[in-house]
Formats: C-alpha cells, structure tokens, sequence
C-alpha cells in the first residue's frame, strides 16, 4: 500500500467486515465465513496495523484487550439510576400487576407487554456517544457503579461502534442496560480447566462473570467466554422522529445497531398471553443454554413507562415473575452459635454442601432457639432448605424418618462462645444476648464491621477477616482506631501487599467526611437504623444538638419512641459512647448534613402509615417521606395529620376517620412523593 489513505482506507473496510462477521458469530450465531477466512482478515488486519501504528483506532477489532492491568477500578455515575425489579410469584400477582397499569393509566384497553427470559447474570451499563463505546460499568448501588470498560470491551459480541441503520438514528448518547452472563457448557469448561490446574472453582456461572468483569487485568477477561445481551436503556439524547417508541422496537433497534438482545424475547398482547409466554420458558428453561430465574414484563408503550413513572428504586411498569424456589435435600453437620453486634446468640447449622437455586449452600441461620424447638432440629438430621426470597438459605423442614439413633436435642448455651460471659434473654424479647457489650471480642468484631459498612461510614477493602486480624493482633478496640492504622502493620496481615494497604489507607482517609446520618448510623446505638439516624439529621442538624438532647426532646423526633430515645440518650451519656466520640473528634471526622438544606416539602405533615403496599415497601415509604420533611408516627391522633393506607389496615383507619385525618390509598401517596 503505497499512500496514507490507501492504508485507511483498508483498515476501514477491515473494521467494518470483521465486526460484521464477529456480530454474525457471537451474537446472531449465524457466521457466514469460515474460521479460517475470518482469521485472514484479521491477521491481514493485525499486519496493516504493526506496519502503521500511527493510524490504529481505539475501536479497532484488535484493541478489544488492554496492553497492561488497571491499579484500580474508579467510580462511574450513571447517567439515569438503575432501578431495581419488584418481584410477582405466581399468576395472580401478575393480573394484579396489569390490574394497577390499567387504573393507573385510566384505560379498558389490554396492555401489550415486552416479554424476555431474566438472565441470571450481572447487570451492566454501557455508555455509547455518537455511536462509539465511551465507558461501561457496574450497576453498583444504582446510582454509581465501577468502571469496567476495559473488560466489557473484550466481549466479542459488544460493538465497540453502532451500526447505521436507516430505520432508527443512532442516538447521540445512548445508555445502553444489558447482563452480562456466561452459558452453562463454557461455565463448565472453565470449572473443569480451573481444577486442572489447581485455581478457583466457581459455584455458579453468576459467580464466573462478576469474577470476570472484577478483574483489572483485561487479558482475564478475555480468557473467558462473557456473553452479553442489551434489554434496555437508561438517558438517551436522540430526535423523537425515529427513535423507537416501543420496548419491542427498542429491542428491534439494539439489532440493528449491533448490539446483542435475547433471541428468546416476545411481545405478548395481554397479561394472559403474559403468563402463558411465562409457562412456556418455564418449560423450556432446562434446555436454555444459560441460567435464568424468570421472566420480566415491561410495559410495551414507552409513552405509558413515562406516565406511570417509578418508585424509589424500582420502575411502575415492569416486573420479574420469579421461578417457584428450588428445594434442596442435605445433612446438618454441626449447630454453632454466633455472637452478634448487640450481643444476640444466633443458632447456625453447618450443612453438607448442596446446590440450590444454581447456588452451593453450606449453612444457614435458625434465627433463635424457639425456631430450633418448633423445627426440633439438630445435628446429624436430614433436612429440607430452599433460599427464602432466593437469597437467604432457610431450613423448612426435617425428615423424622432418617433421625439417627443417637440423635440429641439442642441445649441452649448459658454462657457467651465468645467470652464465656452469662447469657440472658429480656422478657419482651425471644433473643438470648451476652451482656458483656465492647468487652466482648465477637462484639467488638461486629460494632467494628457495621462501622465500616457501605451503608455507614462506607470505609472499602475492610473486610471481616481483616477487622479480626486486627483485633486478635490488639492493632484496634475499637472503630476510632482505624484512624491510627500504619501501613507497616496492614503489610504483615494474610493477604497484603504495600499496594493493598496504601488502598485501604486511603479509602480509611477518604472517610474521615461524611454525612451527620450515615456517622449516628454507624454508631451501632440499639433501635438506631437508617432512617431514625435520617431522622436525628433532619431534626437537630448536627452531633453537638444530639449528644446534649433529652430524652423527651428525642420523643418529640420523627418515628422515636421510648424505648429508641432510652438507648439514644443512654448512648451519649455513657463513658463508653462519650470516650469513641472524643477519640473520633481528635482523628478528625468531618460531618456534613445535606438534609439539612433539602426541599422539605412535607415539613409540616404527620404521617402515619398502615396496612401493605404492592409497588413498594414500607420501609422504602417510610424513609422517602422522611426525606421529605414528614413526621411519621406509629399511632394515629389528633396530631395526625395524614393517614397512608393500604391493604388490611386495621383499626386505625377507623380511627383516622373519626378524626378527620386526610385518608390516602397507596396511588395518592406515591403521587405524593413523586
């Protein structure tokens, strides 16, 4: 080639032929040319590329794997939050579901529905601009996420450049949701390799493709068969004209552009042919060649999406109907008991690993001794688990018939297996606790824990068992001596490096600011949740105001009753709470209150919530008010200012009638926070 733009102009036509046939391969699995053809051409490409490195494009074929690893993965915001999916167990919460979208919307005709088989894989988001592949990153918390642009581009059936296509303009920015997933026979090629060679077996290939996409070394992830298939999008800034305006066409569109979706998808005209599209895949689900957990509906119009909105953290018009949960059958090697942040003694059995659900299962909580006398199981017994929700393992019945002979029952412990401290049970309570408070190591060991937790002071790279290290070690008492910690001590832990301890540094550095909520949070005082410390930062806006408040001043407070107030003040009157905070202020916590200055719309409203809600929790209601400025209460009186009722109220919605309270139905209130 013997001028510049004859050069480009090859490496054009070579960029457009090896996507096209890498498109036909991957993700149609339709390839039209040989393997060795298609390897021609990109060797040809790789040789063009070598002899003029000046003119290699970032999205060239053979820039899908990074030269070198990443030191770290950075925090990504998402254009638009990625929501979450309420779940519907059988065909009567589907009807119900379609029963709410018609009222909502205000309309006899049947609704047509999006329909496509939920991937049991890991949620992405890709960020296309002009067509080109930007970044992508986890779905994280929802709202932020981590880079993993270096990994999802060595996914051969991800197009690092849209296709043009004459039927929908290529948006200018494009968010792009999808899974990220792994087929069961090349789960089980990389398993089988894994042991060979004596690396990490997998439990599932869930776990295979977030491990994947975890790695900061791109050539990883390339080693490994990810898949993925686009569902649907977050922003968007594309004409009207010929962007789709259906789910269905979105589906379509993402086709055309390249992007993979699940061949399995369909539109379905009602909610009856909805659950009939859901006995089918249910069918078939064995003979998938991929995990999935269900099925998601989404409302097809993306006119009715808009108008019906979300909430929270979830979309109105969508849903999954899961799979019924999938039993298992083990033995229960051993029952130990667990020592928790508040002293609670929690019973755990030990199991023979089984799988459930796609997931190796190997113990469970019992919750408290009087679930141990009511199941009268123990060790040694044959016993039926499912994962409640398909998540947490739960024990739902033993089998009497295979007790062995000399089976014993479970004797309640008297002294605490941490400590050795009395154990006591209060009488309002089913719960057995050691009293022995910080004195206690496993005590310690969890106060320390929740402190660190994302939720709380959110502190990365500090896991259990590096805190129990610590602790063992006497490196730490207690949360305040995180903010001494010296890298020398960090490096001589298991598992160290001067890298990971400069990280963990860091990330204990980087906490040090923080919001007013999320410090009273990860204080660990008893009846002290997120949205009581929420509460606590709305209503005395700073720790100085809460350390110095009554409690009859924290009884006037939003959601605080007496017993929550007791242990609130009890805490900022002790040695012991008064001690942490003198050792947090001399390590420099700087706390910030942005409540403080939010648009309280509700400021003046007292609310009381009763009965069940379909479209969201009531711990999601509750705190969503609280962010607004309400006051919400337990009881009704005459106070009250708004009663939030949903199914089987109770009697105090007769009450909020004979008071004059405003009534509003579970539709109202969430056009109210909305």
């Amino acid at each position: 080639m013997s001028s510049d733009s004859d050069v480009k102009s090859r490496l054009k036509a070579l960029y457009v032929l090896i996507n096209d046939h890498s498109h036909k391969y991957h993700a149609l699995d339709a390839p039209i040319v040989s393997d060795a053809e298609y390897d021609l051409l990109f060797q040809e490409l790789l040789f063009i590329e070598n002899s003029n490195p000046q003119f290699i494009d970032k999205n060239s074929p053979s820039q899908r794997v990074g030269s070198k690893p990443l030191e770290g993965f950075k925090k990504i915001t998402h254009l638009e939050q990625m929501l979450s999916l309420d779940n519907a167990f059988d065909g009567n919460d589907l009807q119900d579901f379609d029963k709410r979208i018609t009222e909502r919307l205000n309309t006899d005709e049947c609704i047509e529905y999006s329909c496509e088989p939920k991937l049991d894989g890991v949620a992405a988001n890709l960020l296309y601009r002009s067509g080109e592949l930007d970044y992508a990153s986890t779905r994280g918390d929802g709202k932020v996420g981590e880079d993993i642009t270096h990994n999802i581009r060595t996914i051969q059936s991800v197009p690092l450049k849209l296709n043009n296509n004459k039927s929908f303009d290529i948006p200018e920015l494009l968010e792009v949701r999808g899974e990220v997933f792994i087929e069961l026979k090349d789960f089980e090629e990389i398993n089988k390799h894994s042991k060979k060679n004596g690396l990490k077996v997998f439990a599932n290939p869930r776990n295979a493709a977030a491990g994947s996409l975890r790695q900061l070394d791109p050539k990883v992830a390339s080693g490994r068969p990810l898949k993925f298939f686009a569902h649907g999008f977050g922003s968007v800034n594309a004409g009207k004209e010929k962007f789709p305006q259906l789910q269905s066409e979105v589906l379509q569109a993402f086709s055309f552009w390249g992007l993979p979706v699940n061949p399995r998808s369909g539109l379905v005209k009602s909610i009856e042919e909805g659950i009939a599209f859901f006995n089918k895949i249910e069918k078939d689900r064995s003979s998938l060649p991929y995990e999935i957990d269900g099925v998601v509906y989404k409302v097809n119009k993306l006119s009715y999406q808009n108008t019906l909105g979300k909430v929270s953290r979830a979309p109105r018009w969508a849903i999954a109907r899961k799979f019924p949960a999938e039993v298992g059958i083990t033995i229960i090697k051993s029952i130990s008991f667990q020592v928790g942040r508040v002293g609670s003694i929690t019973p755990v059995a030990e199991f023979e690993p089984t799988i459930v659900g796609g997931v190796t299962i190997s113990h469970a909580s019992i919750h408290n001794f009087d679930e141990i006398a009511r199941l009268d199981v123990r060790e040694g017994d044959t016993v039926s688990i499912k994962r409640a929700g398909d998540v947490i393992p739960q024990i739902i019945r033993v089998d009497l018939d295979k007790r062995p002979p000399n089976s014993k029952a479970i004797n309640v412990p008297t002294k605490c297996p941490s400590c050795s401290g009395p154990l006591a049970k209060e009488e309002s309570e089913a719960i057995l606790k050691c009293k022995a408070g910080t004195n206690c190591t496993a005590q310690r060991i969890e106060s320390i824990k929740h402190f660190v937790s994302r939720n709380a002071m959110n502190i990365d790279g500090l896991g259990e068992k590096i805190i129990q290290q610590l602790v063992n070690l006497k490196a730490i008492d207690d949360p305040s001596d995180l903010y001494g910690l010296r890298k020398e001590v960090l490096v001589e832990l298991d598992g160290f490096a001067d890298k990971s301890a400069t990280n963990l540094i860091n990330s204990i550095k980087e906490s040090k600011t923080t919001t007013l909520q999320r410090f009273i949070y990860s204080l660990g005082i008893r009846e002290v949740g997120e949205a009581t410390a929420l509460n606590l930062s709305i209503y005395f806006k700073s720790l100085d105001k809460i350390m110095s408040a009554s409690e009859d001043e924290l009884l006037e407070i939003n959601d605080i009753g007496p017993v929550a107030s007791h242990y609130i003040a009890g805490y900022f009157r002790s040695k012991e709470g008064l001690d942490l905070l003198d050792k947090f202020k001399s390590c420099g916590i700087v706390l910030e209150n942005p409540v403080g200055n939010a648009d309280l719309k509700l400021g003046d409203q007292i609310i009381v919530i009763t009965g069940s809600f379909s479209n969201i929790s009531r711990r999601q209601l509750k705190e969503e008010l609280i962010r607004l400025g309400a006051k919400v209460s337990s009881s009704v009186s005459s106070k009250s200012t708004i009663l939030i009722a949903g199914e089987k109220p109770g009697s105090k919605l007769s009450k909020a009638k004979d008071l004059g309270v405003i009534i509003l139905d579970e539709e109202k209130a969430l056009d109210l926070l909305n």
